[in-house]
């Protein structure tokens, strides 16, 4: 599949689920897809209270369907504002762009649109693209457990200090997916259009998971040694609402 067989994929997608103006839909497709690379989608929106039990149930459907069916659709990923439960989250990430027209093509995912899709409201698209993706070999499965903790921080990094920076989250996220049961899946995305802008997710089984490894000396370090080159640096804490994938994601960007 060529790019821009790609890119009509990913802002077809956007649009049904999204609701995206044409303005931002024609700004999202002229944007260059990185070769060799999953294919990562992000997106934010709130929940209209009347909606929340359909997009739940829905959500569930599409979702853990997505991972019994579609090999090639690596996770999937929702979470809301633990002081704002009507704001959420979804990361997505797929293998390549035939695994995100597989996807957009299943039953599941045509009922998602047709029932909740295009009735959330203050929808954003992030347009991202990967930098490090890592996950626990074990597939996960969290869905509305109550525990899960999704942390997402946002920064813009001195780009004369890109490598150093991936390096040291890379060691810092390949430590906890090894050595720490609750450190669920690291992500790191950066904007296509401002390759200084990034953002790190990171998976959690509970709030013990993730105080444990903020204050973890590997951490430590690797906060020490990039924090000077990071600007305006803020963190959400998310909880978890749908957590599944395939587990074994190593993919960091050369």
């Amino acid at each position: 599949m060529n790019k821009n067989s790609i890119k009509r994929i990913i802002l077809t997608t956007a649009i049904s689920v999204l609701g995206i103006t044409s303005a931002c839909a024609v700004s999202f497709e002229r944007q260059e897809v990185p070769d060799n690379a999953p294919v990562v989608g992000m997106y934010r929106f709130v929940i209209p209270s009347e909606l929340q039990g359909v997009y739940n149930s829905v959500g569930v459907e599409n979702l853990t369907s997505s991972m019994a069916q579609e090999p090639n659709t690596l996770s999937m990923n929702v979470a809301h504002v633990k002081t704002n439960p009507t704001t959420s989250y979804v990361i997505e990430m797929y293998k390549d762009g035939n695994a995100l027209d597989t996807h957009r093509k299943s039953e599941h995912f045509q009922k998602y649109v047709n029932e909740v899709g295009a009735k959330l409201t203050n929808r954003k698209l992030y347009d991202v693209q990967p930098m490090l993706l890592m996950e626990k070999t074990e597939s996960l499965s969290a869905i509305n457990d109550g525990t899960s903790v999704v942390s997402m921080t946002e920064f813009t990094i001195d780009k004369n200090e890109e490598d150093t920076i991936l390096k040291q989250y890379q060691l810092d996220i390949e430590r906890a997916v090894r050595d720490d049961a609750g450190y669920k899946a690291g992500y790191i995305l950066r904007d296509r259009n401002n390759k200084t802008y990034w953002y790190v997710i990171q998976i959690y089984s509970d709030d013990a998971a993730y105080k444990k490894h903020v204050s973890s000396p590997g951490y430590r370090f690797a906060m020490g040694q990039i924090q000077p080159y990071l600007k305006n640096s803020k963190t959400e804490i998310l909880q978890g609402d749908i957590l599944v994938n395939h587990g074994g994601q190593s993919f960091v960007r050369n």
